[in-house]
């Protein structure tokens, strides 16, 4: 299978059912969150019916005491059952599946399912706060019963849990036969409930009514504040590919950088087969390994397209593995920098850079290639000695997921009088010259995190890489300098230079990053740039 077959232009009507298909998905969040709201109102207004005695002739026309003997074998097996469907355990049950889904990478799911299971104790504070006494029943003193009368603990619990087990179902992509069968099972455990409730005479037609409507409100306002029922419902709608094409798309990602990893693979999975592309091989990324095994594995399966779903590291780890081999890499911006994509005007919307990456035509950018005392890597995007490595070092993981790029700006605080050092650098062979700095940026574009462009004339196309030397004296320089940056001004106090190939041998050894990682320190850094080394699927440039 050709590596290059994936540079054919699209079809003109992938672009239009991609936007068709986007439409609907908007479409189905606004559907689906109508219906929650519409659901909560329908049990608003039943409850105001029951309170003020509007559905009294109801409940006489099918509400009677209980048929049942109260040791007769019938009343032990409505009372058992009521005793299996119990609120709490419903609760205990759907507890449990949350976690396992939150273990299994399914945290929206998760999410929606914790959110469920809350909607089963507010119950019974409704219920409690209403007083509304259960019908005479000798059954009264069953475990069973929980709460007041309306609306009905035990039927919102099974409406819940039902509807739930469904959608669980469909998350993990069950056939169509086995949806049916999870939804006659759910409608049949509703059935058996309400019968359960009326023949043990507990519960009267308007209380069953309301728990089914409380059941259903719960669970529409968690799959719409969770998120999980509209992307389902989207896939669903997605139905078969009107084309079938000969390629293979590779999913190389980082696990850390998503929520959810199982509502990507099938965001993923639905796009790659409405495409008509064949099915996807997915690599996952490890802590020791950050890509490198996993790009050279789809080479070896001569995927079509290789996906990168992480932040600059793995984009950098798989870049450097697929240069020169003219395998197209997409991206789906995952990290907090994502600063290749910014810089090619990749969609940071992962569902538009998906499509993107389905139906967009590769372009081929530079790649630099770093040797330092003891080491060689390429990158894509930066590399930088000095002050932005050790700000690079000192930015916290788990304050990136917070404040995203403001926690590179808490920890430059920590840097407000930087300690310079002094280097010969050298440009294209040229004899070297010696500079006195506290940071030295290499770059391949010229747009880092937050949007400021420090290097104006950078980009990944032209075979030279950007020098940015600089040396601030005082705190009020960093603060004027960044402010001229955001201004997109090219601030003073900064040497700029362009070269294909640089030099830098420091005094001392200095830290130094690629791509936002840390990569050691050292005395002597080489930078050499590779032209076109690497094809990249990327909307066209303005």
């Amino acid at each position: 299978m050709s590596t290059t077959s994936s540079a054919r232009a699209a079809t003109p009507e992938a672009p239009r059912s991609a936007d068709a298909r986007a439409r609907r998905e908007v479409a189905g969040r606004a559907m689906e969150r109508v219906l929650a709201v519409m659901l909560m109102l329908a049990f608003a207004i039943w409850t105001l019916l029951v309170v003020t005695g509007r559905t009294a002739h109801l409940d006489t026309a099918f509400t009677r005491s209980s048929p049942l003997l109260p040791r007769s074998a019938g009343a032990q097996i409505a009372e058992a059952y009521a005793l299996l469907t119990h609120p709490a355990l419903i609760t205990a049950a759907i507890v449990g599946l949350a976690l396992w889904s939150f273990k299994e990478r399914m945290r929206r799911l998760a999410l929606a399912l914790l959110m469920a299971a809350a909607g089963i104790p507010v119950h019974w504070l409704i219920s409690t706060s209403l007083g509304i006494k259960q019908p005479h029943s000798h059954l009264l003193d069953s475990l069973s019963v929980v709460g007041g009368a309306y609306p009905n603990a035990q039927i919102a619990a099974v409406t819940i849990a039902s509807s739930m087990l469904l959608v669980l179902t469909r998350a993990h992509r069950r056939p169509t036969s086995d949806m049916a069968v999870w939804w006659l099972a759910g409608i049949a455990a509703i059935i058996a409930s309400c019968y359960s409730q009326w023949a043990m005479g507990i519960a009267s037609a308007s209380d069953q009514i309301g728990g089914i409507l409380w059941g259903a409100a719960v669970t529409n306002t968690s799959l719409a504040l969770g998120g999980v029922d509209t992307i389902l419902s989207s896939w669903a709608r997605l139905g078969l590919p009107t084309r079938s094409v000969d390629k293979r798309a590779a999913v190389i990602y980082n696990p850390t950088k998503f929520f959810d990893l199982s509502l990507l693979r099938r965001r993923i999975e639905a796009e790659v087969l409405a495409a008509g592309w064949l099915p996807t091989q997915w690599l996952e990324t490890t802590p020791e390994d950050p890509g490198r095994a996993m790009a050279r594995q789809a080479l070896e399966h001569g995927v079509d397209l290789v996906l990168v779903a992480g932040g600059d590291g793995t984009v950098r780890a798989v870049a450097g593995e697929l240069a020169g081999t003219g395998m197209p890499m997409a991206l789906l911006p995952s990290g907090t920098g994502n600063l290749l994509a910014r810089n090619l005007l990749i969609p940071l919307d992962t569902d538009a850079a998906l499509r993107l990456a389905l139906s967009g035509s590769p372009t081929a950018i530079d790649l630099v290639r770093a040797t330092w005392d003891d080491g060689e890597e390429i990158f894509a995007v930066m590399a930088g000695l000095g002050l932005d490595a050790q700000i690079m070092a000192d930015t916290k993981d788990e304050l990136k997921r917070v404040i995203r790029a403001g926690a590179y700006a808490v920890a430059a605080m920590q840097h407000a009088s930087p300690r310079p050092f002094r280097a010969a650098i050298a440009l294209d062979g040229a004899a070297p010259e010696e500079h006195d700095m506290v940071m030295a940026l290499l770059g391949n574009v010229g747009t880092i995190t937050g949007g400021m462009t420090i290097l104006p004339h950078a980009t990944p196309t032209d075979g030279r890489v950007d020098l940015l030397l600089a040396r601030p004296d005082r705190v009020v320089d960093w603060a004027r300098m960044g402010a001229m940056m955001l201004a997109g001004r090219v601030p003073s106090g900064l040497t700029l230079a362009q070269a294909s190939r640089v030099s830098i041998r420091a005094n001392e050894p200095v830290p130094f990053e690629l791509d936002g990682d840390i990569a050691g320190t050292t005395r002597a850094l080489d930078i050499e740039v590779i032209p076109g080394a690497l094809s990249v699927i990327a909307p066209p440039r303005p």
